[in-house]
């Protein structure tokens, strides 16, 4: 193995946990009595120590051995990668938040989310095939039969089989109701549910590896003679190897990978081309009902644009540790305000604090929002009431846009950050942070880009309940900074989150004058704007939150012990994301306001 780069401070991902989130709420549901507050701190502190002895160590390795394909159609994965797989395996880091029943660890989402941070900001080439194959599991557990949980689901949360999630092809990317693979009921089978399969898909994230014996493909297909479009779309689960009734393997299932290809980044991670019945020898299974295979990906595709925004904050963060660490270190040229002085660490340079400021609110606020996201989700789960379960399942719909669109796109401008204060080394490969630049960038497109993100938002998010959901989040922003307005350490800070709700607001309000007045192209020309402001005054309302608590807590600790340090930090974190991020709302509203349509009212020929 290279380099451990990974050095992760786990006090911020614990003050989430303990102090930001409501965490005796969690623990007080029925499914998490059994842990204690040490119990997850103690994880949190176990998942480091592999981050550090196994994954981090591996990221190097991944990007420059990369992955093999062999003329066979066969997959090598970096040698250190397998080490890497039996630890998680071994250990069940794979499946903490999943169903015990079948091998996860059934611990709260708040939990395995904050972990997903450390483990994705370590490695996250690696990490794609863990949590493709989790993510695969749970989809069979909800949809499947008896015999498909019990045939499957285990093996994919222990870390026996992997799994992916086969939806683009060469010709149907993000218009995915395009597809040509096709589905023929098995005339060799007297089970109904079993298909013939014939199609190619694209871009398939682990869809070949060497890591395990079995890869569980969910692919969508159309059986002949079903609606065109996405209403005609049925979800089959393919294996690699047909799995027998018993459980054991069979014969290969006509699954061929055709190549791999030549990324910027992740290169650890295998991205394949795969070819489903060439010999016409094909099966798959069909779960559920037939035609219903969007509306049962969606399960997956949501918890996979969450963990879009779980890889972003965490390679973020490893930016900012890099970058804080090596300004602390760098000794490069005198103070601005004493030219005639000795050269100082760099830390001590102006521009180099305003960009380590910007990395340390920015990935602060980041996981502040994922996190809330993370504990609506618990709650939406297991809350004993039904009105909490239905506001925050609404809630956990409007932050999961934004936890994907925004976290990738500022996460990858964060990581640029980074590069920056490294300076001349921050583009070598010695250093790491060129590598998390090239890694960070497909987080913004998987999943949909974040432009479909926004117009998922606009289209479906804002209209919730009758947009009620939209209006309570709303609401609540405006009690508590109206509340706060006169807060001696923050009243300008919450007057500032005030003035981006509104504007935030307005946003909303002018879509619903566009729809009505037919202007429909000034929707998508700023549905990425709106989107970005919505984030922005989500993680404000968070962040000041946090300043709160920290302000409470600094009356109990001395002001320059290691808690006294991290609280006056957070207070000083919170003013900066509310005055230098959160105020980029405001050029956005304006330019809204101009209500320009230049971008359509150019000749193509321009171009």
């Amino acid at each position: 193995m290279g380099i451990n780069y990974f050095k992760r401070d786990p006090r911020d991902l614990k003050f989430v946990l303990s102090e930001h989130m409501d965490l005796d709420k969690i623990l007080s549901y029925e499914p998490y009595r059994d842990f204690a507050r040490d119990d997850f701190e103690m994880i949190i502190e176990e998942a480091l120590k592999v981050c550090r002895e196994k994954l981090g160590p591996a990221m190097q390795d991944g990007d420059r051995e990369g992955v093999v394909y062999h003329e066979d159609g066969s997959v090598t994965v970096p040698e250190s990668f397998h080490e890497c797989w039996r630890v998680m395996a071994e250990n069940g880091w794979m499946a903490l938040s999943s169903n015990p029943e079948f091998g996860g660890q059934g611990l709260p989402a708040l939990v395995g989310g904050l972990v997903g941070e450390l483990f994705t900001g370590a490695n996250m080439a690696f990490m794609t095939y863990p949590g493709l194959a989790v993510g695969n599991g749970r989809l069979i557990e909800h949809f499947g039969t008896d015999e498909d949980r019990a045939l499957f689901v285990e093996k994919m949360y222990t870390g026996v089989w992997g799994g992916t999630m086969c939806l683009t092809e060469p010709d149907a990317g993000s218009d995915v109701g395009w597809l040509r693979t096709k589905a023929i009921p098995d005339p060799e089978s007297e089970d109904p549910r079993i298909y013939r399969i014939e199609g190619t898909k694209r871009f398939i994230t682990c869809g070949e590896h060497n890591l395990t014996e079995n890869i569980i493909h969910l692919l969508l297909a159309r059986i002949e003679g079903a609606p065109m479009g996405t209403k005609g779309i049925s979800l089959f689960i393919v294996p690699k190897i047909w799995v027998n009734p018993d459980g054991s393997l069979g014969e290969p299932n006509d699954v061929i990978c055709a190549g791999v290809e030549h990324k910027m980044g992740i290169h650890g991670s295998s991205t394949c081309t795969m070819n489903f019945g060439e010999n016409g020898k094909c099966r798959g299974i069909l779960l559920g009902e037939p035609n219903s295979g969007m509306a049962k990906m969606f399960q997956m595709m949501n918890e996979a644009r969450m963990g879009c925004g779980v890889q972003a904050l965490g390679i973020a963060a490893s930016a900012y540790d890099t970058a804080r660490t090596y300004a602390k270190e760098r000794i490069q040229g005198p103070p601005f305000t004493n030219r005639k002085g000795d050269r100082v660490p760099i830390i001590k340079h102006e521009d180099v604090r305003r960009a380590l400021m910007m990395l340390k609110a920015g990935t602060e606020a980041m996981r502040a929002m994922i996190g809330n996201l993370f504990f609506l989700i618990d709650v939406s789960m297991y809350d004993p009431d039904e009105e909490t379960r239905k506001l925050a399942d609404a809630r956990v719909g409007l932050l999961t846009p934004l936890v994907k669109a925004y976290c990738s796109d500022f996460g990858y401008m964060l990581t640029r950050e980074g590069i920056h204060v490294l300076g001349g080394v921050g583009y070598c490969s010695e250093f790491p942070a060129e590598q998390y630049a090239r890694d960070i960038l497909i987080v913004s497109i998987w999943e949909g880009t974040n432009y479909i993100q926004s117009l998922d938002l606009v289209g479906r998010k804002l209209g919730l309940d009758g947009g009620k959901a939209f209006q309570d989040w709303i609401g609540e922003v405006m009690n508590f900074t109206s509340e706060h307005k006169d807060d001696p350490d923050f009243g300008k800070d919450f007057k500032l989150v005030y003035k981006a709700a509104q504007a935030t607001g307005d946003f909303a309000m002018r879509y619903m004058k566009y729809f009505q007045d037919g202007r429909f192209g000034l929707i998508p020309l700023s549905s990425k704007r709106f989107l970005e402001c919505f984030a922005e005054t989500v993680m404000g309302h968070l962040i000041l939150q946090q300043g709160l608590i920290a302000r409470d807590k600094l009356k109990e600790v001395k002001p320059d012990s290691a808690d006294g340090i991290f609280y006056r930090g957070k207070m000083e974190t919170a003013r900066f994301f509310c005055r230098n991020i959160l105020t980029n709302v405001f050029s956005r509203h304006t330019s809204l306001d101009q209500e320009d349509t230049s971008a359509l009212d150019i000749p193509e020929e321009a171009f």
